[in-house]
């Protein structure tokens, strides 16, 4: 069998069949969220990174504002990812293994419908996720070094998805760990970059944090673990597992328990390598999460990324046992099952075809709320409904009024109001919500609307009196009805209210953004950051023996002589003459000049930002100083970047003493703060620049002369 080609015939068939369904039915109430993205593009979100704002942007430009246009980036994104995965698992194992892992991918609801239909930012977390596995598989196999550079890059993508992709460093490590042979990495400095290039495609994300108060990463982190004492909860982790189960599929989800324990036997007890790496980026994924669960609430989705890992495991388990009758016959059973409900979910969006009220208690299927029966209400997929005509009713109500006195739309759900605005996307609804959401960050300021009039929408779902609001309006008029129907039954109840003369200034406080603060600007937050550590290592963290020995390079220091300089100068000059003699002036020479080179950037900077130093912006209140007393010329430090050269440059050369030379380097950065003479960043900055302007001199010296052999 030639599993190549019908990987690619499998891939594209299930493609066009996606194709062909996206565009058929409504945004979920998520991607008409993330829509609303678009429409305030910036570097980071309130919910989550900014990844899938950008891809619905591109693909919503293209095809325009349609649920295809919004749905389309997923599809390519689960064939891209089916691709990589085949790649992974025929690496590991091989082509059969492959095959079979792409269809077992394509048969698990989380994956093959909502992974590769749905946009949500675990599309591109998939598929950054998988193709960071890949990368590493290459590392390991091959001992490419430069591949670490594009592992930073995929892994900084995947964290640009979601926030929980930093678990991808987490099994990167954790395998270099448990495998002996492979320690060796954590010597090599490309694996280290790679951390810092993931961590560098992330600061759009940090900049964003901070200029809202860290809006983003308080609000994940209390949406994970909570807000209050966490308290052991067997009830919390049941429903977690449960709803996995659902996500996974019920049948198929005992197959991932048992993959998971013979994964974790093969990894630990048989030594085996491919279980070893597969357990690394999978497990602490699902036992994280799932530790969560034993004491907070969690969605099924969270841990998705390690069940498409232990997928690569649980398809080679099936095929290990499937000549095993019994085993044999139940999956069987669990793919029939689940296959049967991949195909009834599309259906039944389409065409409605389960009798919901069949399924309830008579009592229940015949309560009404709102007009609206309990079999309707439960009913999911009418979610998908309807945002049509809500949009063209809402134009003839606009319609209605003078094109320079319309009023402003507002709902009370963040949910409601990204529907509505994917309804009518020329208007902007606004989201006057109890809760914080990102609708607080995109409208801080509403004075625009004061004085204005207002048109309040909410549905029987949401259900909301907007008299609730108070004195922010002078009057609230009649409410009208707006009934949406599917297949001739009423599916939800609309509520339009007229509000007259909006007053945000009588707002209450939980309707408002207050409690997101005020808007920070970047600079001035890491400014006040850089201070706050400035103080405690200053004036917080004091000793007696810290003291003394500060006191005595301070004292030296003021008489014109760098102590920590010449003491880090006299150790260098030694270790060249004894482990470099026959070198000995050529490398004391190159030093010299990797000092001089990076003293004059030092310089240049210094007299070009003219920063003051702590005791010109403190005040000598709040700096503890000891003989020397500077005012100005902060940035950078220069005793650092002296320090940090020499010993940047003596780790390339002689790399025998490497702990030494970065003690001395930190100590001489930390002795700068302690002393009240630097902030954090002045010491940052010198320590960059010193070890910059080493690496790269000893670099171009090592091509164009002769080789600095370590």
């Amino acid at each position: 069998m030639n599993y190549r080609l019908w990987f690619w015939i499998v891939n594209i068939f299930t493609a066009i069949l996606r194709l062909l369904f996206i565009g058929q039915a409504g945004l979920t109430v998520d991607e008409a969220h993330y829509w609303v993205y678009t429409k305030f593009l910036s570097l980071s979100y309130f919910d989550h990174p900014p990844l899938i704002a950008y891809i619905i942007k591109i693909s919503s430009e293209i095809f325009g504002n349609t649920p295809f246009g919004v749905r389309f980036p997923a599809v390519v994104i689960f064939f891209l990812a089916s691709w990589i995965f085949y790649i992974c698992v025929k690496k590991l194992y091989n082509e059969r293994t492959a095959f079979f892992g792409v269809l077992f991918l394509n048969v698990l609801p989380v994956f093959s419908f909502l992974g590769s239909v749905i946009s949500i930012p675990d599309s591109p977390l998939a598929l950054f996720w998988i193709l960071s596995f890949l990368i590493f598989i290459v590392i390991i196999e091959t001992k490419n070094r430069n591949l670490w550079y594009l592992f930073g890059i995929t892994s900084g993508f995947a964290l640009l998805s979601k926030y929980n992709a930093v678990m991808i460093a987490v099994g990167a490590i954790l395998f270099l760990i448990l495998s002996p042979k492979h320690r060796f990495w954590f010597k090599e400095k490309r694996f280290w970059f790679s951390l810092i290039i993931m961590f560098a495609i992330f600061i759009p994300v940090i900049a964003w944090n901070i200029e809202n108060n860290f809006a983003s990463f308080g609000f994940q982190l209390k949406h994970g673990f909570g807000s209050v004492i966490p308290k052991l909860s067997f009830t919390y982790f049941g429903r977690a597992i449960g709803a996995q189960a659902g996500y996974v599929s019920p049948l198929i989800f005992p197959l991932f328990l048992a993959a998971a324990y013979f994964c974790i036997k093969e990894a630990f007890i048989k030594k085996d390598k491919t279980a070893l790496l597969i357990a690394c980026f999978c497990l602490p994924t699902l036992i994280l999460f799932n530790g969560v669960a034993l004491f907070n609430e969690i969605l099924p989705h969270w841990p998705a990324m390690g069940y498409l890992i232990l997928a690569i495991y649980t398809t080679r388990m099936i095929l290990d046992f499937w000549d095993k009758k019994w085993f044999r016959n139940y999956v069987k059973a669990a793919l029939a099952f689940t296959i049967f409900i991949l195909i009834l979910a599309p259906v039944h969006i389409i065409y409605k075809v389960v009798p919901i009220e069949k399924f309830l208690p008579q009592q229940q299927a015949q309560k009404i709320k709102h007009g609206v029966s309990e079999a309707e209400r439960i009913d999911v997929t009418n979610d998908l409904y309807g945002w049509e005509e809500v949009g063209n009713e809402i134009r003839r109500i606009l319609a209605k009024y003078p094109p320079k006195s319309k009023p402003f739309l507002f709902t009370h759900k963040s949910y409601l109001a990204s529907q509505l605005a994917f309804a009518v996307p020329e208007q902007r609804i606004f989201c006057l919500s109890s809760k914080i959401d990102a609708y607080d960050i995109w409208q801080r300021n509403l004075k625009p609307l004061k004085n204005k009039n207002a048109i309040f929408i909410c549905s029987d779902f949401f259900y909301f009196d907007p008299q609730e609001y108070g004195g922010a309006f002078k009057t609230y008029s009649q409410t009208e009805e707006f009934a949406v129907y599917r297949n001739g039954k009423k599916i939800r109840n609309f509520f339009f209210t007229q509000c007259q003369d909006f007053n945000p200034y009588n707002l209450k406080p939980e309707f408002t953004a207050k409690g997101l603060g005020e808007k920070k600007e970047i600079l001035s937050e890491l400014i006040r950051f850089d201070h706050a550590v400035f103080k405690f290592i200053n004036n917080t963290i004091r000793c007696i023996p810290l003291d003394f020995y500060i006191s005595a390079v301070s004292f030296s220091d003021s008489k014109n002589f760098n102590l920590s300089f010449f003491v880090i100068l006299a150790m260098s000059i030694a270790v060249l003459w004894v482990n470099k003699r026959e070198k000995f002036w050529t490398n004391l020479a190159l030093m010299i000049c990797v000092l001089a080179v990076s003293s004059v950037l030092t310089q240049f900077l210094k007299h070009y930002f003219e920063r003051p130093r702590p005791l010109a912006a403190l005040g000598a209140e709040n700096v503890n100083v000891f003989y020397e007393r500077l005012y100005a010329n902060s940035f950078p430090s220069g005793h650092t970047q002296a320090a940090f050269a020499i010993c940047a440059f003596m780790y390339m050369v002689v790399k025998k003493y490497w702990y030494w030379y970065i003690f001395l380097a930190f100590a001489a950065g930390f002795e700068r703060m302690y002393a009240g003479s630097h902030f954090p960043s002045d010491v940052f900055t010198g320590a960059l620049i010193g070890s910059l302007t080493a690496y790269f001199m000893v670099k171009l010296f090592k091509k164009y002369s002769y080789e600095v052999k370590p």
